[in-house]
């Protein structure tokens, strides 16, 4: 009797993908979309100035937007390793599940979080040199403002499980006068880790919503 073939499980990630070879490989990639939005937006950078000195882990938190933000947040933080939560639709077709592998992407079930994809973000941190991405709104929302549903609670229960701060991102889309499109993305501070989770979620949406807000009034 054949015994049914194992479906793999795109929530975790070998220990191959956390070395360096695989940094060169998301380099690479994110070099190629970097320089597709080059040839047809405007990006600039804000907050440099907060961007860790150091490659030690933390966790990236940003609103959501486009398919473009992963990459753009990587090209904004100078490339520093970083193991992004994708949904898990995104590993169902053979490219985009090579390029979230080239990325060291791994996958979210956003109806249920498994214990897999847990043990997959608390690998990331422990690892010593990579963060973990996260996109709190857990969608992409066009016009880059809160949910209404509010903000998973992820970003704060990784950062206090792995004893890491917290480093939000606001990017802003908008077309300029000349009709190019532009994309600006502000990097805020670290966020030392806090025990009550619905605070401290509360406190990084605020801080993520605030820095949007005030990047979107200088347009």
């Amino acid at each position: 009797m054949s015994s049914e073939a194992k479906k793999p499980n795109y929530t975790q990630l070998t220990d191959a993908q956390l070395q360096w070879p695989h940094w060169v490989y998301q380099w690479i990639c994110i070099q190629l979309i970097h320089i597709y939005v080059s040839l047809f937006y405007t990006l600039r950078i804000h907050g440099r100035e907060n961007k860790p000195k150091e490659w030690k882990p933390c966790v990236v938190a940003c609103n959501h937007i486009s398919s473009l933000d992963p990459p753009l947040v990587s090209v904004a933080l100078d490339y520093m390793p970083i193991s992004y939560m994708a949904k898990l639709e995104l590993f169902e077709k053979p490219l985009l599940r090579l390029y979230n592998w080239l990325m060291s992407s791994f996958a979210v079930n956003r109806e249920k979080l498994e214990i897999s994809t847990v043990k997959t973000a608390m690998k990331v941190l422990k690892h010593g040199k990579w963060s973990l991405g996260i996109f709190p709104e857990g969608t992409r929302k066009k016009d880059g403002t809160e949910d209404g549903g509010g903000a998973k609670k992820g970003v704060a229960y990784f950062a206090k499980m792995g004893k890491v701060p917290v480093l939000p991102l606001a990017m802003v889309h908008s077309v300029q006068a000349n009709g190019r499109k532009r994309i600006d993305i502000q990097i805020g501070k670290l966020i030392p880790p806090e025990d009550d989770i619905d605070a401290f979620t509360e406190k990084i949406q605020k801080t993520i919503q605030a820095m949007a807000d005030e990047t979107r009034s200088k347009l």
